[in-house]
């Protein structure tokens, strides 16, 4: 399982980012990055880190401007 964190909001991935990674055995889940974090947490500390895996953007991050 992969867990997204994707800032303040939950934004959807793209049909074929999905696809991709569903492609790859690999079940993806969406959410914003607070809930991301604890549910990281909960399943790391239940199924033990080989089972799932997080990305988390920083709530407050922004791109550069430049």
């Amino acid at each position: 399982l992969l867990i997204l964190g994707l800032g303040p909001h939950t934004l959807p991935i793209s049909p074929q980012t999905r696809r991709f990674i569903n492609s790859l055995g690999i079940r993806v889940d969406v959410q914003d990055t607070r809930n991301a974090a604890a549910q990281f947490n909960l399943l790391a500390t239940e199924r033990g880190v080989q089972e799932v895996a997080a990305a988390l953007v920083p709530i407050g991050w922004r791109e550069p401007k430049g």
